[in-house]
């Protein structure tokens, strides 16, 4: 694709439900490749596609409103002509590596580091979750700073998992198992191509669930370490659910909330039994680190 002045894009925004829908459509619709990202702070997404011809915009509408199951008006989209690009190049520099911690986050595009880091290769894709975001990044860095002090466990719970790069993170650091659970099945599915890609299949169960309602969520507990990346009302409204499942001494790492909203989610997780540890704000966003005496 770097010699080719024929090349079209075509772009939408939508709710996350719709985006793996919407991207079978266009691949099954002839496009080069499909892209996905997360526009903040709203939570829709932008679908991207390439096509070799210029493509029909009533065509590509009515195949993702079937894909949909949609029966209304037809989603507005944009197409456009693209110049000669070099497209492998510009995937490297939308996607550079990114150092975080000990760990060296990287897509298929960029090699492995030649130094001392834990590398993750994490590609761009439908579920959330490649590093860039302060949330998964403040994740990280407290998913290393416990095994400084010396945590080691044994049995983790990676809750509304994404792409799967906490799990990643918490098999490379501890060798642990690790059950990853998310309500979006393509996320599960990305979740497991990823655990795989990172030789952490054989420690990573990625499923989709309700929730702490999931069978295998209660079958496995008690949990050692819990990941929670999500929101703030979820979490606040999950906080007994995720004290059930938590060992006692175990370690709760939340995110995915705003630095204002911290002290309502830290408040609904105390009164259920947890006791503040660490709050570390990145940027606008909080990590809380959590045990249960």
């Amino acid at each position: 694709m770097t010699d080719n002045s024929n090349t079209w894009q075509v772009s939408l925004t939508l709710a996350k439900d719709m985006v793996e829908a919407a991207d079978s459509a266009l691949e099954n619709s002839g496009a080069l490749a499909v892209t996905t990202f997360e526009v903040e702070p709203d939570g829709l997404w932008t679908v991207t596609a390439l096509f070799q011809d210029e493509p029909v915009a009533e065509g590509l509408q009515s195949s993702i409103a079937q894909s949909l199951g949609a029966t209304g008006a037809l989603m507005p989209l944009t197409i456009e002509q693209v110049p000669d690009r070099d497209w492998i190049a510009e995937t490297v520099r939308a996607f550079p590596p990114l150092p975080i911690g000990p760990f060296w986050i990287h897509g298929s595009h960029v090699g492995p580091p030649d130094h001392e880091r834990i590398a993750i290769l994490i590609d761009a894709g439908i579920a959330f979750g490649s590093g860039e975001h302060a949330t998964t990044e403040g994740c990280l860095l407290a998913l290393a700073a416990l095994r400084d002090k010396g945590f080691h466990p044994a049995n983790a719970l990676d809750m509304g998992c994404g792409s799967g790069i906490l799990a990643i993170g918490a098999v490379k650091l501890y060798d642990c198992e690790v059950l990853a659970v998310d309500i979006d099945p393509a996320s599960a599915d990305f979740a497991r191509e990823a655990a795989e890609a990172n030789g952490a299949h054989q420690r990573i169960t990625a499923l989709a669930g309700d929730g702490y309602a999931t069978p295998e969520v209660t079958s496995r507990a008690p949990y050692d370490l819990i990941l929670a990346n999500i929101l703030a009302n979820p979490l606040i409204a999950m906080a007994p659910d995720l004290a059930a499942v938590l060992k006692p001494g175990g370690i709760a790492i939340l995110s995915g909330l705003l630095a204002h909203q911290a002290e309502a989610v830290t408040a609904a997780h105390v009164a259920a039994g947890l006791k503040l540890v660490e709050r570390n704000d990145l940027r606008t966003w909080s990590t809380l680190v959590l045990t249960r005496p």
